[in-house]
């Protein structure tokens, strides 16, 4: 069987499958600068749950099952984070 991969990037860390899918909240915190990639995830998928047919559900190691997405979901993911950027700055500024 094969092993997931940890991609450290400094002090963040990112879970692929061994078919290359990644982690959606991984991949959110690792190119937004905020605490809270969890319900920007939350947001995007209630506002936009088409996303979801790029997901499905991994369990790495020992963990809970997450949320993990190909390249092509993570393309609309990305295209989509503008839109909760503002929201999250502001959560982290108390704003």
């Amino acid at each position: 069987m094969e092993r997931p991969v940890i991609v450290d990037l400094d002090d963040i860390s990112m879970r692929f499958t061994p078919d290359g899918r990644v982690s959606v909240v991984d991949a959110i915190r690792a190119v937004v600068d905020v605490h809270c990639p969890t319900s920007i995830w939350e947001q995007l998928k209630e506002a936009h749950p088409e996303i979801l047919t790029y997901c499905e559900n991994y369990t790495f190691e020992e963990e809970a099952p997450v949320a993990v997405i190909n390249s092509e979901g993570w393309e609309k993911v990305w295209m989509l984070l503008p839109d909760y950027l503002s929201d999250a700055n502001s959560m982290r500024h108390g704003i």
